[in-house]
């Protein structure tokens, strides 16, 4: 078996095909026609191109797209079978990648390698009688090329290309980081409970670890104070100190969930992004008289406000996902200032030539620049590893953090039962021991059925949507799950419906109220369908969730703590137990297992699994506490399993732009 090669750079030519590695493209060469690759795809073919007539093994190509990390046994099955859709190929019948029983895989076409250079118009003489068109062709060029020169703005920057440099590569995770416009500083957070200040080349000058988690540090443009958060139980604590760490203000405890990054509008004010029940909100925060003042920002019709950034003039803009999945930078008067054709969520902006830079389509994998006009460039891609943070400094030097992680699945004595390479994972077993799960890589969640010791893949989607639910059938012949605002039904093959719900706000939970019907509820509306998509009611209802227990055929209602059993909605119900803040702060992941109901909370942002028993409403006990828990199962025997995000790695990148010259 062959050593894997260096991969080679440029663009390859194959059959019908160009693959452009380093922007993620493949193109029909002889229509135009580019299908942009999601990352680990475009690393697999740019693999085996780079090694073509050669087996490569399995593992080899596993190390390589995974490194340091257990993957499931079909995950690489999983690729390949996109990479041979997109090159309408055959595993039975090869054209370029042909299996190799016991060894590995082998790219069986011929690759030219074709070398980046401008782009040139290729003459190609044709014997044949011109047109009397062609003749008077060169006049019209000539024409619109005057036209064009008197009518268009030449850009005002280049497109610079980037090379990527360690600023810290300890051991652990480093994140959250923010560098000075001005100054030769930098912070970020070390570990989850450090904050740590450095010089842009990462020499420390401060650092400090709290009992609890800390976030967000953020530069003000001019001075040189920091102001960060602290999480502490249902708080959200800002501070702002000196680069030495000596104290400047200290500002009152907000309730609240969880926060965004502050932005300075100015020396002495910040915008504030807090999410409080469910919802994130700005407010004005005034450093000299502590005022905290409700931001008059309107929110648009079926759009998420995600946070605030500082950006041309010094101006504060507002970013909004919408629910087709565009996103827009929008002014406090409500004036589009950009726009994106998918959603948005890593901001940052570049004082040196204006642009925005941000996530493109893959959502973590590459950076792209963007300009007021319209004009995008790609930054940077990454080949392992995610970015989760991006700053900026005046001389356009982009610091970013870069993180590796997994989804372990551990048990309730936190000892590893299975690991997945997904950046999301949400399990979901029933009393037959099936397990059905959503997995997320690349921004795309897929759901999964796990019985009789195989996999099958119950969605094929290509969409943004987000799930958060996922629900057996009374009788465990189908799932419910939603997307986005959608609900979603399976059998024990595929999907068989989706539709939109008719609520006005995000879904907070889902269920089966019986066989033939399912419900969903925004906090305002309990909102019941039967399996065909049709409204059969809708019931007002304010509460913190609204839950059907179809063992014992009741709702459970939670209202301002207090726990309620109802027969029907409109009826008043039982008292069951009353929980504390503790207990309900971001509340979310219910299920009911053994007559029991299980949930998770947050506090000091702290994940924390509580249990309570139906039959005995009192005996409420705390399950599980710990970090970065993103989802939790209970198997038939009652037994608990997490799913924890945990970084195997984080670290501190700048990317410094050369600038290329014009042709």
């Amino acid at each position: 078996m062959e050593i894997a090669q260096q991969p080679q750079q440029g663009t390859f030519r194959f059959a019908e095909f160009e693959f452009n590695a380093a922007k993620d493209e493949l193109c029909l060469w002889q229509t135009g026609q580019i299908e942009k690759l999601e990352p680990q795809v475009s690393q697999l073919l740019a693999m085996l191109i780079n090694n073509a007539q050669q087996v490569i093994s399995k593992e080899h190509i596993q190390t390589a797209l995974w490194p340091n990390t257990i993957v499931e046994q079909n995950s690489l099955y999983q690729l390949l079978t996109k990479l041979r859709k997109l090159l309408n190929d055959s595993s039975r019948n090869p054209k370029f990648i042909k299996t190799v029983p016991k060894k590995g895989y082998c790219f069986i076409a011929e690759v030219e390698l074709i070398k980046d250079q401008p782009s040139v118009v290729k003459t190609i003489e044709r014997t044949r009688k011109i047109h009397p068109l062609v003749a008077v062709l060169p006049i019209l060029i000539v024409c619109f090329s005057v036209w064009a020169f008197f009518n268009s703005q030449e850009p005002t920057f280049e497109e610079p290309h980037y090379q990527l440099h360690d600023v810290s590569y300890e051991l652990g995770l480093e994140f959250d980081v923010n560098v000075h416009r001005e100054h030769n500083l930098m912070a970020y957070i070390k570990d989850i409970k450090t904050l740590t200040i450095t010089d842009k080349q990462g020499t420390l000058l401060f650092n400090r670890t709290f009992a609890h988690r800390v976030g967000f540090p953020a530069w003000q443009h001019q001075g040189k104070l920091l102001a960060y958060w602290q999480f502490i139980e249902d708080r959200c604590e800002l501070s702002v100190i000196s680069p030495q760490g000596a104290t400047s203000h200290k500002a009152k405890g907000i309730a609240c969930e969880s926060a965004k990054p502050p932005v300075w509008k100015s020396n002495d004010e910040l915008i504030l992004s807090v999410l409080q029940q469910g919802t994130l909100v700005p407010y004005l925060y005034r450093i000299g008289t502590e005022e905290l003042i409700p931001m008059p920002l309107e929110r648009p019709a079926q759009a998420e406000y995600k946070g605030a950034i500082s950006a041309w003039d010094n101006r504060v803009y507002f970013l909004f996902n919408y629910i087709d999945h565009t996103s827009k930078l929008i002014s406090l008067d409500g004036k589009t200032a950009l726009s994106w054709p998918f959603p948005v969520w890593l901001v940052a902006y570049n004082p040196n030539n204006g642009a925005i830079i941000s996530n493109d389509e893959s959502q973590r994998h590459n950076l792209i620049a963007t300009h007021r006009d319209g004009q995008s460039y790609p930054v940077y891609n990454t080949a392992q590893g995610l970015f989760t943070s991006v700053s900026i400094d005046k001389h356009g030097d982009i610091y970013t953090a870069i993180e590796s992680w997994q989804v372990n699945i551990r048990d309730k004595d936190n000892l590893p039962i299975f690991s997945t390479s997904s950046i999301d994972y949400l399990p979901v077993s029933n009393s037959l021991g099936e397990t059905a799960f959503m997995s997320r890589r690349s921004g795309v969640c897929e759901v999964y059925l796990h019985a009789d010791n195989k996999v099958t893949r119950l969605s094929n989607h290509k969409g943004y949507e987000y799930v958060k639910f996922l629900e057996w059938r009374p009788d465990l012949s189908m799932l419910l799950s939603n997307r986005d605002m959608d609900l979603a039904l399976y059998d024990r093959k595929s999907q068989i419906l989706q539709f939109t719900t008719e609520l006005n706000s995000t879904i907070k939970n889902t269920g089966w109220y019986d066989m033939q019907t399912v419900y969903a509820f925004d906090g305002k509306q309990v909102q019941l369908y039967d399996l065909q998509g049709r409204m059969l009611k809708s019931i007002d209802l304010n509460a913190q969730f609204a839950y059907y227990d179809n063992h014992n055929q009741r709702w459970l209602i939670l209202q301002e703590h207090q726990l309620y059993s109802k027969a029907e909605l409109s009826l008043d119900g039982e008292k069951l137990a009353k929980l504390s803040n503790e207990q309900t702060n971001l509340l979310h992941n219910i299920r009911i297992k053994n007559n029991a109901l299980y949930w998770q909370s947050s506090w000091s942002k702290q994940d924390k699994i509580w249990r309570l028993d139906l039959a005995n409403p009192n005996d409420i006990s705390l399950v599980k506490q710990g970090n970065l828990i993103w989802h939790f199962d209970i198997d038939p025997y009652e037994q608990l399993t997490i799913a924890r995000m945990e970084a195997i790695e984080g670290d501190i990148k700048r990317l410094s732009p050369e600038p290329t010259q014009k042709q």
